[in-house]
């Protein structure tokens, strides 16, 4: 049986009954030649968005299923005509299946929407669903990296569907819970009947699963892979329609909408300096748990997978941490700022370690391996990303170390700012460098003092620090939150050196290094201390100043 007999078989006539039936109201309007109204068009203007989504978002991902062979196509059963390396009947089969699923979800939306209990906003609900899509999407991305075979499919399958999961979840997961029966009406029928036209395609030789890339559970003659994919997209168009028309996700889009244009003048002077008067938004909190569950990933991937993954998990962390960097910087800062500062650093610390690496200067001559990719003139891109990364935090120290004394200091302000917070940068490097030489990430052409670290790196790292800082000129940055961020590398490089990799001596340099830097800075911290715990990552109490500003919040 071809592709294109599946299709129109199995999915065009019940696409034709609904494309008949849920419009009804819209072909009535059109045959007497009215013009309908935007409230009678949006559901359908969502369906159409929905599968352009559908079909941007999937193209790539499906591309490479095809390019590696986690699936293939009988040559006999096609058209031939492919874009990239997909069928077009492949696409076709984006377009319809989102169509079919959007209608019945209208369908079932009129019918039962209004048998449900009377909503009432939970952030709770929505921070924990979250944090779970989150862990299951952490695990998976790992194990998919990490060259897991037989979960080879499943892990692309998760690691690619739950991205917008947890965009769903952290919007309107407390919705999507009140709208639960029409969602299991929404998502089980399409699903078992698409389960069904599966089975039919692959007994039939149109499309073969490779079964070295699988777990090879299967339930009714159906790989386990294959009911998951149709059930997970089932799921994101369901949930996609529901959000996109339900009255309380419009309320909170709307509510939303005005708090981001007006929380720079509904920002109030003072602490806020310090991060006091500023409430953790849901970026931050994603990215934080993000951070801290590949931190704690990373040993137990090292145990499972051995040294191999160790640049790979270090690239992960760094990721990870510059966006918790980011989500602290959007409570002040504006996007422009953050970008410029970001574009200073790397394109500045790139040059530096280009120099460092191909001349000796500033840092020493070293050279990096191979096991750190991407590289751009032998040095790998995430090296400057690890300098924007620690540089934010390191400026916070600076900034709230020089608080008591920054009126009295004047003009000598901006440049006691680069001495200092370049100092607890480069405290940072006592943990760093001896690790990643003892990995043979990068070493050195002459061995030094430290760790078989030059001292001259280590001066090299203050003066570009320097120099940098100078350059960007940092002002009024959240410091709470960046204290934070700077605090839990210190702990987390302390025990990580000092218990897992058996550095003792590293890990009580930087701890003592890193240590004290931390300890003054927290002692100059004047705000509040519940205004600090509510940006420790995890935490999902609701701290509302104005509960009914915060309802949809």
């Amino acid at each position: 049986m071809t592709y294109f007999e599946i299709l129109l078989i199995f999915i065009l006539p019940p696409l034709v009954v609904l494309a008949i039936f849920v419009p009804a109201d819209l072909w009535r309007l059109l045959l007497r030649r009215e013009r309908p109204s935007s409230r009678i068009l949006l559901p359908y203007w969502s369906v159409a968005l929905l599968v352009l989504i559908a079909l941007v978002y999937t193209t790539p991902w499906d591309n490479y299923l095809v390019a590696t062979y986690v699936w293939w196509y009988d040559p006999d059963l096609v058209t031939g005509l492919t874009i990239g390396y997909v069928p077009i009947e492949e696409y076709t089969f984006f377009i319809v299946q989102s169509l079919l699923t959007g209608l019945w979800t209208l369908a079932i939306l009129r019918r039962i929407a209004t048998i449900r209990p009377i909503f009432q906003p939970r952030k709770r609900v929505r921070w924990i669903a979250t944090q779970v899509v989150i862990i299951f999407w952490t695990v998976s991305t790992i194990l998919l990296i990490a060259g897991w075979k037989p979960g080879n499919y499943i892990t692309l399958i998760l690691s690619w569907s739950l991205l917008p999961v947890m965009i769903q979840f952290a919007y309107g997961a407390d919705i999507l819970w009140s709208y639960r029966r029409v969602l299991v009406y929404s998502v089980l029928f399409p699903s078992l009947y698409l389960w069904f036209v599966d089975a039919i395609a692959i007994r039939s030789g149109t499309w073969t699963i490779d079964p070295a890339q699988t777990t090879r559970i299967v339930l009714a003659n159906l790989p386990i892979e294959e009911m998951l994919f149709f059930f997970i997209t089932n799921v994101l168009i369901a949930f996609g329609i529901t959000l996109m028309l339900a009255k309380e996700s419009r309320e909170r889009a709307h509510v939303w909408l005005n708090r981001f244009q007006n929380r720079h003048a509904l920002r109030t002077p003072g602490n806020d300096e310090q991060g006091g008067d500023l409430e953790p938004h849901l970026g931050w909190q994603i990215s934080a748990a993000i951070w801290l569950i590949i931190l704690l990933a990373t040993p137990i991937c090292i145990w499972i997978f051995g040294p191999k993954v160790f640049p790979l998990m270090a690239s992960l962390c760094v990721l990870a941490q510059l966006a918790v960097v980011l989500a602290a910087l959007s409570q002040k800062w504006r996007f422009a700022r953050i970008f410029r500062s970001i574009i200073v650093i790397v394109v500045f610390a790139w040059v530096l370690e280009w120099l460092g690496s191909s001349m000796g200067v500033p840092f020493g001559k070293y050279s990096y391996s191979q096991d750190l990719l991407p590289q751009i003139g032998a040095v790998p891109l995430i090296i400057p990303i690890a300098w924007a990364m620690m540089l934010f935090p390191a400026w916070a120290v600076g900034q709230l170390l020089l608080r008591p004394h920054q009126e009295r200091l004047g003009r000598a302000y901006p440049f006691l700012l680069a001495l200092l917070s370049g100092l607890a940068f480069t405290a940072w490097d006592l943990y760093l460098d001896p690790q990643m030489v003892g990995r043979g990430l990068w070493a050195w052409e002459d061995t030094g003092t430290y760790f078989g670290i030059p001292v001259l790196n280590y001066l090299g790292w203050w003066l570009v620090a320097i120099m940098i800082t100078l350059i960007v000129r940092p002002k009024d940055l959240p410091a709470a939150p960046l204290l934070i961020i700077y605090s839990l590398t210190w702990l987390y490089q302390a025990i990580g050196l000092g218990v897992f990799w058996e550095e003792i001596g590293p890990a009580l340099s930087g701890f003592i290094g890193m240590g004290i830097f931390t300890v003054l800075a927290w002692r100059n911290l004047t705000v509040p201390w519940d205004s600090v715990f509510q940006w420790l990552p995890m935490q999902f109490r609701d701290r509302s100043k104005n509960a009914e500003m915060n309802r949809y919040v």
